[in-house]
């Protein structure tokens, strides 16, 4: 009776400890989680992108042609300035499939670099460590792609998808 009155003892004691070590999530600003929920959030806010025509009426247009392993960068000029807007990028990628059609495959965050001989750090973008902003020293810009419709083996945020081709 004494060895079953301290295992219950014991369990009392353990078991609140376990519980609270359960139920404690290390959770920070920067844990995958939350970069994750933004990419949903961005997600809804670009799907209506799937056609085309929705970005070519509110005001993008393809500034690069094709682009290997990216695709056709669609711009609105007037989303470009200094300022990170996670649910407003300022690029659409497209890339035509094997009928030549359209398909949206990315987006695309730009923000100008006054200064190339002294850049600074990148915007502040997803939360986190995750995305890997580039500088662009032909445009004097940082970009992040995100690539949000189209799987990239390289990862979400990697600039270039090899699945996209060449476009050929």
């Amino acid at each position: 009776m004494k060895n079953v009155k301290r295992t219950l003892l014991n369990v009392l004691l353990v078991l609140p400890m376990i519980l609270l070590f359960i139920g404690c999530d290390d959770y920070s600003g920067d844990s995958p989680a939350t970069w994750e929920i933004e990419v949903d959030q961005l997600k809804a806010a670009t799907a209506k992108y799937a056609n085309i025509d929705v970005a070519i009426n509110e005001g993008f247009f393809d500034a690069s042609g094709f682009v290997p392993n990216m695709g056709h960068h669609y711009l609105l000029p007037t989303r470009v300035d200094d300022t990170f807007v996670l649910e407003e990028p300022e690029i659409i990628l497209y890339a035509p499939d094997e009928n030549g059609v359209m398909q949206f495959v990315a987006v695309e965050y730009v923000t100008p670099i006054a200064d190339l001989d002294n850049p600074g750090t990148p915007p502040d973008g997803f939360t986190g460590d995750v995305d890997e902003w580039e500088i662009n020293p032909n445009l004097s810009q940082w970009q992040l792609h995100v690539w949000i419709v189209k799987e990239n083996p390289d990862g979400i945020f990697a600039p270039f998808n090899p699945t996209v081709g060449d476009g050929n």
